[in-house]
């Protein structure tokens, strides 16, 4: 017997350290494309893209999943790298930057919290997604003056295949980037929307 105790304790321990190993917490971001606006001024009126309101089951750091049913899996392993809000806000600040600037408008940067001559609110209804099964995004905006009046608001939803490779790391890859390309459209939504309810306005 006490030729076993050393054979015992030595697979005792490596049972630990096999047991205490975890899988490598991997980070993402939202993917945004537009490269940033390039301008020798900036016009004088100024949007700001209020901080994104989010639903309380997606803001976590953790990538949420949909399931069957109404079930949603919160992955402890898959993380944003920033807040969703601030990936989202980001994103769509980028897409219309280059947009507004003809039509005499700055976006400000999301630490500049002066005032502004108009104000552009973002409600994310949904963003999430099924590994190897589609992501959706819905979004309500609102698009208010100086003084709070609502010049325009309007709903976005849309939807993005994502491809399966049975590797959850990669499924989980291929989910952010079909994420990110939901946010780009609604960036360019907006891009696309926004310009003739500003151009010529004071």
């Amino acid at each position: 017997m006490p030729r076993l105790l050393p054979l015992a304790l030595a697979a005792l321990a490596l049972l630990l350290c096999a047991c205490g190993r975890s899988a490598p917490t991997r980070y993402y971001l939202l993917e945004a494309a537009t490269p940033p606006a390039s301008t020798a001024a900036l016009p004088a009126r100024t949007l700001r893209l209020a901080p994104v309101a989010l639903p309380e089951y997606l803001d976590r750091n953790g990538i949420v999943t949909r399931g069957p049913g109404t079930q949603v899996t919160v992955a402890q392993f898959h993380i944003w790298a920033e807040s969703l809000q601030a990936g989202v806000r980001r994103s769509v600040q980028g897409a219309l930057a280059p947009a507004l600037l003809p039509t005499g408008v700055a976006v400000l940067a999301p630490s500049d919290e002066d005032k502004s001559d108009y104000l552009l609110q973002l409600d994310l209804q949904r963003l999430d997604g099924s590994l190897a099964g589609t992501a959706a995004l819905e979004a309500r905006w609102t698009l208010r003056d100086r003084h709070d009046a609502v010049l325009d608001r309007g709903v976005y939803t849309a939807e993005e295949a994502v491809p399966g490779s049975g590797e959850t790391g990669a499924d989980y890859a291929a989910l952010t980037a079909a994420e990110s390309r939901l946010v780009r459209g609604l960036g360019a939504h907006l891009a696309e929307r926004l310009p003739p309810l500003l151009r010529g306005r004071p």
